[in-house]
């Protein structure tokens, strides 16, 4: 492989390849079957950027995904809000699908696409066995080898064409306007640009003490600084003390974003930058990502 590849979670067909794609349409994208591979496989050089999802308007942050960000050395370049429509889908062989969901007696599918499909399967097929796959694209591969009329993938319609399913259901999240964030992720610049960025990455570490996470805040709201994410890391041995995920609001040429890491330097015991970079256009109310600009009433 050269340096110049794309690495993603999954196969053709899956919201991290539809995502890779969508940010990099003229590079190579390469699948890979786990987050941390695909981590380390950018971080050794054996491709040039990591294409991951960090969290989804319904079902919240991407825990595996978040565990990496406290150790990795990548710094975050760009990001991209993902159109996810679920879909139920069966295999063409049989008489036919079934029509009856209340048939279905397993469905597969990615965590995330049980996750963000509950309610649908609660009302329809609520008695199938949930069996989780790799990616929901081979999801969808699975059940088209089955030939199996009472067995269901949750995936999208672009793995059915890929594999050759009948998209039985259509947009079958509980949200409909499902969304799942995406970050590219590469090595540092040694000279960064940060024209034009407005969104800035960070985890911080503050005391275990009554009032050091509003004292830590408080430096956002002082110099008129939004924060869009707001993430807790559980205790464990990489974080022994209590740690944060932000997303901030300003990029780290703006004033007010140097004044308010400096005084964040001073209230935390640790701050790790993990990028900043252009704020996708697509955060707004009906996506479930907030701007970066203050919401008027």
């Amino acid at each position: 492989m050269t340096a110049d590849t794309i690495a993603y979670l999954g196969s053709p067909g899956t919201y991290s390849y539809q995502a890779a794609a969508t940010m990099f349409p003229e590079a190579e994208h390469v699948g890979l079957r786990t987050f941390g591979e695909i981590m380390e496989s950018v971080e050794a050089g054996a491709h040039k950027t990591a294409v991951i999802p960090i969290e989804n308007s319904t079902s919240g942050r991407i825990p595996d995904v978040h565990r990496l960000m406290l150790s990795t050395e990548m710094a975050i370049t760009s990001e991209h809000m993902q159109r996810v429509e679920h879909c139920l889908v069966q295999a063409h062989s049989g008489p036919r699908p079934v029509t009856e969901l209340s048939a279905i007696t397993r469905i597969y599918s990615h965590r995330q696409g049980f996750l963000q499909c509950s309610g649908f399967i609660e009302a329809h097929c609520r008695d199938a066995e949930q069996i989780e796959t790799v990616d929901t694209a081979d999801a969808v591969r699975v059940i088209v080898g089955m030939e199996d009329p009472g067995v269901a993938a949750i995936g999208s319609s672009v793995a059915a064409q890929v594999f050759g399913g009948v998209v039985v259901e259509r947009d079958i999240a509980d949200q409909k306007n499902n969304y799942t964030r995406f970050l590219a992720l590469e090595k540092p610049a040694l000279d960064p640009d940060y024209a034009g960025c407005d969104i800035t990455t960070l985890i911080f570490q503050i005391d275990h003490q009554p009032g050091s996470l509003i004292e830590a805040l408080a430096v956002f709201r002082d110099a008129g600084i939004n924060i869009t994410t707001l993430e807790t890391y559980t205790i464990s041995e990489e974080t022994a003390l209590p740690t944060f995920y932000i997303d901030i609001g300003g990029g780290l040429e703006d004033a007010a974003v140097q004044e308010a890491l400096g005084a964040l330097e001073a209230k935390a015991r640790y701050v790790k930058l993990l990028g900043s970079y252009v704020a996708s256009d697509v955060r707004n109310a009906n996506s479930g990502f907030l701007p970066v600009k203050s919401i008027n009433p």
